[in-house]
């Protein structure tokens, strides 16, 4: 299985983006929470669960980015909800698959039925996404955004099973 370089993810990035945002968080971040409007909390707190992460900003959007790994896969996770790049109110974790002719809507449906909190989809170019969205308006604390970044690696973690599981790697 080969994993995109995320063109897919930043074209559905771009795409989301398009939508006007709902509700920009323009509160400030309290002490010791984790706020997608201060990035660097969530780069800070995803570092402090054990893993690299990288700050950038998304080339379609604009809006800031983290790249990191889990599990063997890459991920990114793209800030949402945000006022011209800024007090971004939700995140979205993402790592995608190049079409390899197994990415079916099916297979998707699959993964979909059997677990919780991420979501599984099949583009229109045949690329297969999982992603996982989360909010943090008013902010999480640690422990809960500890937990998040946790059940995010629990599912990437659960891919290779899934995968051999359905036929889709040798």
């Amino acid at each position: 299985m080969k994993i995109l370089g995320f063109g897919c993810a930043a074209a559905f990035a771009l795409a989301v983006a398009a939508v006007p945002a709902l509700a920009a968080d323009e509160e400030p971040c309290g002490k010791g929470l984790v706020c997608a409007n201060a990035p660097e909390t969530v780069v800070k707190a995803i570092q402090d669960a054990g893993f690299k992460a990288s700050l950038s900003k998304s080339e379609s959007t604009g809006n800031p980015m983290i790249t990191s790994a889990a599990s063997g896969y890459d991920f990114r996770v793209y800030f949402y909800e945000c006022e011209d790049g800024k007090n971004c109110a939700s995140l979205h974790f993402s790592t995608s698959f190049a079409d390899d002719g197994k990415n079916t809507p099916e297979l998707a449906n699959l993964w979909n039925r059997e677990r919780r909190f991420s979501q599984m989809a099949v583009d229109e170019d045949g690329s297969l996404a999982l992603t996982y969205d989360v909010t943090t308006y008013g902010g999480l604390t640690q422990r809960n955004f500890a937990d998040v970044v946790d059940w995010w690696q629990t599912m990437l973690g659960a891919l290779n099973a899934f995968f051999r599981e359905q036929g889709h790697i040798e």
